[in-house]
């Protein structure tokens, strides 16, 4: 994108932060809570693993035949810990890169106080095209659309095998939007993964996308490579913190009509290029019907 580096002060400190597989900035962490202590025997010295989906290249979902794109070589990855009440950054962060072509990433040998992590995929590989702060929401020129930032918000006893993807990153704002509204932090992240379910018909099945076992769900699969498309296509024009933090604040695609119109148009054209038995048409016609609160 050829930001250049603005500083060199702070490229050099990314640099050296990101030539290891994980580091930590040494900041202080707030004494722990009970939910926090609980779990700590879980969290001295862990392995956390993942895999992340890189945003997608095209969003001609029709023409790409993998059902699972990843993120390239070197792509960073950072997490950070939250407090396990107010899901605020402890001051704790560790860095790893995405490794060959699979998209998979390893923070070995952590240590963490709270079973609560941020995951974030930077939309860049290399250092000197970005100016080493942790913020995304800008348009890039070369790609002629704003870049995308995916996260997950995880709770590391139900799972240290990870993913990072589309749906993750919309959870993950209306989690945050849940935990202010004064919900606790599990009923939080529960019920957001109940209402992007919802969101796109698939009501009742279980919430998968943030574990590694996600892709063994051929149906989750296909939603996700909609969903990453959706806003893949939508990022030429607006940035995709408008389409998250929406849901993050509603729990629905359905009541702005400015992203609901948006995402039927562009599955509409999509499906025509289908056959009608084709799954992704099954999906498409669930979430559509869902969006106008239709039957399928």
């Amino acid at each position: 994108m050829g930001y250049g580096l603005a500083n060199s002060r702070i490229a050099m400190a990314m640099i050296v932060a990101l030539a290891l597989t994980a580091c930590s900035d040494g900041g202080d962490v707030a004494i722990a809570s009970p939910e926090e202590q609980a779990g700590q025997d879980e969290l001295n010295d862990i392995t956390v693993q993942g895999h992340a989906t890189l945003p997608s290249a095209t969003s001609d979902i029709a023409r790409s035949e993998s059902l699972r794109r990843t993120a390239a070589n070197g792509s960073v990855v950072r997490m950070s810990e939250l407090d396990s009440v107010t899901l605020d950054t402890t001051g704790v962060f560790y860095y790893s890169r995405c490794d060959g072509s699979t998209g998979e990433f390893s923070f070995d040998g952590v240590t963490l106080r709270s079973p609560y992590v941020k995951l974030e995929l930077a939309p860049y590989q290399d250092e000197e095209d970005w100016n080493g702060a942790w913020s995304f929401d800008v348009f890039d020129a070369d790609m002629d659309r704003y870049v995308i930032e995916y996260s997950a918000i995880v709770d590391l006893r139900e799972s240290k095998n990870v993913d990072v993807n589309a749906f993750t990153y919309l959870v993950s704002y209306r989690v945050r939007h849940l935990v202010n509204l004064d919900y606790g932090t599990a009923e939080a992240k529960s019920r957001a993964e109940r209402e992007i379910l919802d969101a796109v018909g698939l009501s009742g099945e279980p919430y998968n996308f943030d574990k590694r076992e996600f892709v063994n769900d051929r149906k989750h699969l296909i939603a996700n490579k909609v969903m990453d498309s959706l806003i893949y296509e939508w990022s030429a024009n607006a940035s995709p913190l408008l389409v998250a933090n929406s849901f993050g604040y509603r729990g629905t695609f359905a009541s702005v009509n400015m992203i609901k119109e948006f995402f039927v148009d562009e599955m509409k054209k999509w499906r025509s290029v289908y056959s009608v038995h084709d799954d992704t048409v099954g999906f498409i016609d669930g979430f559509i019907a869902t969006l106008y609160g239709f039957e399928k």
